[in-house]
């Protein structure tokens, strides 16, 4: 017998072998598989609060099939981000979002949430920032000290940045 007929001839005895023993091996864990298995969900819904006019990312998990078997309970809509993660922190929902700077003094706080996700902010594919027409008089973040400054107030986030910049200056003084 030739090297090629060797290996050949090892092979088709090996294959049913090893599918011998995974047949064995799928059998006993098919007898020991409850034993790792997952607990049944005690809870079948998650209650959330949408945003008018919006998709929610639990919205569109739910639509995708992310969340089954669980369901979504929508019980109204938000206000803003730190009234959404409030509303959890009291236990009227089960899951809320807002930007980091409300997450960060909710947990400053000490109050019992636990971030997930980051959902809203700057990062490599976004940037939220400040803009100023070409010929104005402000050129970097320490020309807005004294100044009047509007923000949009679904991104409060911006606010809240431009505050701790303005106190930070103003400490720094």
């Amino acid at each position: 017998m030739n090297a090629i007929s060797r290996i050949f001839h090892a092979r088709r005895h090996a294959v049913p072998r090893a599918a011998r023993v995974l047949l064995a091996g799928a059998v006993a864990l098919g007898l020991t598989a409850p034993a790792f298995a997952e607990p049944p969900v005690e809870k079948t819904e998650i209650r959330y609060q949408g945003w008018a006019g919006q998709v929610t990312f639990t919205e569109l998990a739910e639509d995708l099939g992310y969340l089954a078997p669980l369901k979504l309970k929508w019980v109204g809509n938000t206000t803003s981000g730190p009234q959404d993660i409030q509303t959890v922190v009291t236990g009227d929902i089960d899951i809320g979002g807002a930007f980091y700077g409300a997450i960060l003094k909710l947990v400053a706080a000490k109050a019992p949430i636990k971030a997930v996700v980051g959902y809203y902010g700057s990062d490599a594919n976004t940037y939220y920032g400040y803009f100023v027409k070409d010929d104005s008089p402000i050129k970097t973040a320490g020309d807005l000290v004294g100044k009047k400054v509007a923000v949009n107030t679904l991104g409060a986030h911006l606010e809240f940045v431009l505050r701790e910049y303005l106190a930070s200056t103003r400490n720094q003084s």
